[in-house]
């Protein structure tokens, strides 16, 4: 490994929303990963979708350091996972897949799904990578529930009712053309995420997040890299911990609509 890459960091933290983190994270060698297993509030999958997760990170941990690319090593992996658990596209779980892989001269990234991977430049320049194509799917229940806690109505019966809808209409949409795609047991949608490939030069860092980590409700951080900053002074776990506290301020999501009260939040920072 040459100078230059010794000098790399790698930290991590995960928080879990709820009585089971379904957020994973895997780190090695020149790469890193987040992965968000989804929830089902129907709960007709066949697995918890943490242990899908981290499953098929640990399946990426043998695929992404090959050298082939990314989309190919999340294809694998999928693979890997479906033909080991014998998993259907109907009952599988599944989970978004956020990596960064860099060598001394190339940092790439992909996104499959609303996790995201942040690129730090010198300057105060940063660029965020996601895919955010489940955001058209199922837009009108998605409305419907943002008003609903926007009104005061808080995390009730009524809710949950607009999100199994949600969920109905994103599952008629899963991996299709026109809809969105996602890690499950159909190795094809790994070719559809979204995939980047830029010099290293000028590159100082990567942030690698689940969707719970949303700099907005921080109580310092405004932007990804005041986050990267507050981290780097307070530690990764600290910032999860202040996100985690200003959402328990706003227990009926009034200020902050959102699916549920705390979601799972993981946090990679990586120094170049």
């Amino acid at each position: 490994m040459s100078e230059e890459a010794d000098r790399t960091s790698i930290r991590a933290a995960s928080l879990a929303g709820g009585p089971n983190n379904q957020d994973r994270y895997v780190v090695g060698d020149g790469f890193a990963a987040v992965l968000d297993g989804a929830t089902s509030v129907a709960g007709d999958r066949s697995h918890d979708p943490g242990w899908y997760a981290e499953r098929l990170g640990q399946a990426l941990s043998e695929t992404v350091p090959r050298g082939e690319p990314l989309a190919d090593a999340v294809a694998g992996a999928i693979r890997t996972v479906r033909d080991a658990h014998g998993l259907t596209p109907d009952t599988s779980p599944t989970s978004t897949v956020a990596i960064a892989r860099w060598s001394d001269d190339v940092v790439e990234t992909y996104t499959l799904g609303d996790s995201y991977v942040v690129v730090l430049r010198a300057g105060s320049v940063e660029t965020v990578y996601t895919d955010d194509r489940l955001d058209a799917v199922g837009a009108d229940e998605r409305a419907a529930y943002r008003a609903r806690l926007a009104a005061g109505h808080g995390y009730d019966v009524g809710h949950r009712e607009v999100l199994l809808a949600l969920q109905a209409e994103q599952a008629r949409r899963r991996n299709r053309p026109g809809g969105y795609w996602i890690a499950g047991a159909e190795p094809e949608a790994a070719h559809h995420g979204l995939t980047t490939a830029e010099s290293r030069s000028g590159i100082t860092g990567l942030l690698l997040a689940s969707d719970g980590v949303d700099p907005q409700r921080h109580p310092v951080a405004a932007t990804w890299r005041e986050l990267a900053e507050h981290a780097n002074g307070h530690g990764e776990a600290q910032v999860l911990q202040d996100v985690h506290d200003a959402e328990a301020s706003d227990q009926d999501g009034q200020r902050w609509p959102r699916a549920k009260r705390h979601d799972d939040k993981t946090l990679v920072t990586i120094r170049l």
